[in-house]
């Protein structure tokens, strides 16, 4: 077990700049596998939630980069803030400070979706009654039994296509997970390979702040759809398409080996004709 090198004393929250190099390179493995499991497995974690994904990525982090450091509470404090930025979009590690925990996501996810909304949904920004009247008859006919999750939205149930297909969750996964062929949906695979039901939830709760509810929802969705597998595929083009969007190395697909009709129409007349093997004395 190795111990922490702190190179300066802040009496204010710990900052990555007070660790020695090997300390930060230890540090961006570990909040990257934090911030993955964050949200593919507990966006909104309770402190127990949050507990347990800070020690295992903590031995991840020892297992990866083959350095056995003590987890001190000064840098669990770094994990449990800087989560929220990506390893592939965030400034120089040595630029950051510690910040908030968990909800992060969330909020940094709103950030990116509230654009979205307004352009694809045709929301305004203005301090008249009028337009604010509107915009909140747009928001409540949107959040009407998760409208805003259908490709095909419609003012009655019967009317309602494509749940889970609406551009808006395909859009925002691009800008979150696959930005580019670093980010964490194309480097940690088994983790968004098909797209988590948590984080999915997490994207319609942004929208309908009760995570809990939709995830209950895609699980009941699951549930009554699993003869078919259609919750899974939806997710599984989800990440499809996300990792397209980034710009990766396209997914190698296993070749499976298949036998054409006329291949074995071929084999029939053979065996009908008595010359399914090669005369030997030939």
């Amino acid at each position: 077990m190795v111990k922490v090198q702190k190179l300066t004393e802040n009496n204010g929250w710990p900052q990555a700049r007070d660790y020695d190099n090997i300390t930060q390179e230890f540090m961006v493995t570990v909040i990257r596998e934090y911030h993955t499991w964050l949200c593919t497995q507990a966006p909104m974690p309770d402190h127990a939630q949050e507990t347990t994904l800070l020690n295992a990525s903590w031995a991840r982090g020892c297992q990866v980069t083959s350095m056995n450091l003590v987890q001190s509470p000064q840098l669990v404090k770094l994990m449990s803030v800087l989560h929220h930025f990506s390893p592939a979009k965030h400034p120089p590690f040595c630029m950051l400070q510690v910040t908030i925990q968990g909800s992060q996501v969330c909020s940094q996810l709103k950030t990116k979706l509230w654009p979205l909304v307004e352009a694809m949904y045709g929301f305004y920004s203005s301090q008249s009654k009028s337009t604010i009247k509107k915009n909140c008859t747009l928001a409540e006919e949107l959040k009407e039994g998760m409208n805003f999750a259908f490709k095909h939205m419609a003012a009655q149930e019967d009317g309602w296509h494509g749940f889970l297909k609406a551009p808006l969750i395909q859009k925002i996964i691009n800008m979150m997970w696959f930005a580019n062929k670093h980010d964490d949906g194309v480097m940690f695979p088994d983790c968004f390979k098909p797209f988590p039901h948590p984080a999915l939830a997490l994207i319609k709760c942004c929208i309908d702040d009760v995570f809990e509810l939709h995830l209950n929802c895609l699980c009941e969705f699951e549930e009554a759809t699993k003869e078919f597998e259609v919750l899974p595929g939806i997710c599984k083009k989800m990440y499809e398409v996300g990792h397209v969007h980034s710009g990766a190395a396209p997914l190698i697909k296993q070749s499976q080996p298949t036998v054409s009709m006329q291949i074995i129409a071929d084999a029939i007349k053979e065996y009908q004709e008595g010359s399914t093997m090669d005369d030997v004395s030939e």
